[in-house]
């Protein structure tokens, strides 16, 4: 049995996906055999066994994230690689999580062959089994990364059909285009957006006779070729750019229209600095969407998905698999594809060869630029927490010193602020009254009130001290360089130092495109206590809205259909919402002890 390992303090979180519902309930299945085995073979008792099984959920619900799979007994290597990755990542800010997750995980894989459980392959057990005898680290074995000059990268980047597509894109995109209220484009924009990304498709009517949308149609397709679509997510590239520009930071999407961000703009102009990491990172995202990320589902699919993250992982570490192979009913049955598996392999591979990520000649190759890039999406190497990507062509930086904690300075004790901190236009009212102590720096409070109001830091922010026309603070470096004048360093200034008598107030705006407005009032000014956190939450009203729900009228209108099963976007939204059968949303829902132990130890 794998080593046991002292639990960390959080083994569990608030499930609420597709994927997690189904995983917990497939894991719960065999709970019963799961926990008897380890009491009767291994002397763990049934509550730690039940503790063990809360990284199982997170790994088969990352599993299960690509497939409709239910059977959380079998498990093929290269996915299941990819899984463990995520369940390792899924408490980084735990020191223990890693070691525990991995420990659980690998008692849970002994459980099934000693028993008997699983029902996959042997050779599929015997792959999974050989991972945790590699290190926790890397789940997947190392590929080295070509030797290239960032020059050299970029130029290769930018030679690709997809840059040129995505430049296309954010030109057609001007200063911004309507969209609907799920954050799609409207069918009105459906033509040209379809053309500025290399394929030929029109917006119709609901009543209006549909074409199926080809994945890629050229700019000559005639007016009489041109199929009409009643949605936007019926142009499957169109879809995949949209949801990679997104998440890359390139759009922001609010309630009735998507513009380009600042950083965007920046990406548009020759010469930039940023355009190898921002180009970077969007591929990454595309290639994670286009082999991982597909919505909907056949029971072919899955299987395509698995196989083709095998050939693309042959490809990087220099054992390609020939195109002749997709072809070939041995070869394919081996990688577990039917005819309709292999058809799929087939689309999916030529469209990356389409636009220039991969190539077809003779063997399935990925030029060496994009290595990394491949390597990223497979090893799960691009963090989603924060929406930024790590540019993995940069030179690994030489180790520096540690620098000492920074001290807070003691010559005379920091007072307590009481801040009330009110969510500008929200029905019903959405507040938190919090004490904190005034030597934060504004970059800290940052983190205290994206904890409070349950955001994601997925878009950028800022404080501003006396109207839009007052002084702005904010995250400064080359990385927020758009152009504009540049705000005062947030992790320079204490709060204190803004905020130092009753009733002073200023803004914190986060989401520029949903235009999220807090209001910071200071209520009171306490002695200091060393007695108590530096952060604690006294008070509050009102559920933090969803993100990217359109600000404080759509997230109205969201909650409004959630809650109104006659109401047209009813089922869209729940299922956006990962909301249960039966399930209300309360908008006044608030929990302070809650909310007290997430502030609990921020500093």
């Amino acid at each position: 049995m794998a080593k046991k390992t002292k639990r960390p303090k959080n083994t569990s979180r608030k499930l609420t996906s597709v994927s997690e519902l189904r995983a917990i309930r497939a894991v719960d299945a065999i709970t019963p055999a799961f926990v008897d085995w380890c009491r009767q073979t291994e002397n763990v008792p049934a509550e730690d066994a039940l503790v063990l099984l809360g990284p199982v959920k997170v790994l088969v619900a990352a599993y299960f994230h690509a497939s409709p799979s239910s059977e959380p007994t079998r498990f093929q290597p290269i996915p299941f690689g990819l899984a463990m990755e995520a369940a390792l990542s899924e408490h980084d800010d735990e020191e223990d999580w890693r070691d525990f997750a991995f420990d659980a995980i690998h008692v849970y894989i002994e459980f099934l062959g000693k028993t008997d459980a699983w029902t996959g392959t042997d050779e599929d057990f015997n792959a999974v089994d050989e991972l945790f005898h590699m290190g926790a680290e890397r789940v997947l074995p190392d590929v080295v990364a070509p030797n290239l000059t960032p020059e050299e990268v970029l130029a290769s980047l930018e030679g690709t059909e997809l840059s040129r597509r995505l430049d296309a894109f954010l030109r057609w995109l001007g200063d911004g285009r309507t969209v609907t209220s799920t954050g799609a484009l409207r069918l009105k924009e459906v033509e040209g957006a379809a053309a500025a990304v290399g394929v030929a498709a029109k917006g119709a009517m609901p009543n209006a006779k549909q074409e199926q949308a080809p994945l890629f149609g050229g700019d000559g397709a005639s007016a009489e070729s041109v199929p009409t679509v009643k949605s936007m997510t019926e142009v499957p590239l169109l879809t995949k750019i949209w949801i990679a520009l997104e998440a890359s930071g390139l759009i922001d999407i609010g309630s009735t229209k998507v513009w380009p961000t600042v950083l965007a703009r920046q990406f548009l102009e020759p010469g930039r600095p940023c355009r190898r990491e921002v180009l970077g990172g969007f591929i990454i995202r595309f290639l994670a969407i286009a082999v991982m990320g597909e919505v909907e589902w056949a029971p072919w699919v899955r299987p395509a998905a698995m196989a083709q993250s095998s050939i693309l992982y042959a490809a990087c570490a220099q054992a390609p698999v020939p195109v002749a192979a997709l072809a070939d009913p041995a070869k394919l049955q081996a990688l577990g594809l039917d005819e309709f598996g292999a058809r799929t392999v087939q689309k999916r591979m030529d469209e990356l060869a389409e636009l220039g990520l991969v190539t077809l000649d003779g063997v399935i190759a990925v030029p060496p630029a994009l290595v990394p890039a491949v390597m990223a999406v497979l090893q799960g190497a691009f963090p989603e927490e924060d929406g930024s990507v790590d540019d993995p062509w940069a030179p690994q930086p030489q180790p520096q010193p540690k620098k000492p904690a920074r001290k807070r300075k003691n010559s005379a004790p920091a007072p307590i602020l009481q801040l009330k901190i009110m969510l500008k236009g929200s029905k019903p009212p959405v507040w938190r009254r919090v004490l904190v102590r005034s030597d934060l720096t504004l970059a800290e409070f940052h983190r205290v009130l994206q904890v409070s109001f349950a955001w994601t830091d997925s878009h950028l922010h800022e404080f501003r001290v006396g109207g839009w026309n007052g002084t702005a603070y904010g995250p400064v470096g080359p990385e927020f360089d758009f152009g504009d004048p540049m705000p005062l360093d947030e992790a320079a200034v204490s709060l204190g130092a803004i905020l130092s008598a009753e009733n002073d107030k200023m803004d914190y705006v986060y989401d520029f495109g949903d235009n999220w407005q807090h209001a910071i009032t200071v209520e009171k000014i306490l002695p200091h206590d060393d007695g108590v956190p530096a952060v604690r939450c006294t008070g509050g009203r009102g559920a933090g809205p969803a993100e990217d729900s359109g600000g404080v009228w759509g997230w109205e209108s969201m909650v409004e259909a959630v809650n109104n099963p006659s109401h047209e976007e009813h089922k869209e939204y729940r299922e956006w919402l990962g909301l249960e059968p039966g399930e209300k949303l309360d908008p006044k829902a608030f929990d302070k002890d809650e909310l007290n132990e997430e502030l609990a130890g921020m500093y």
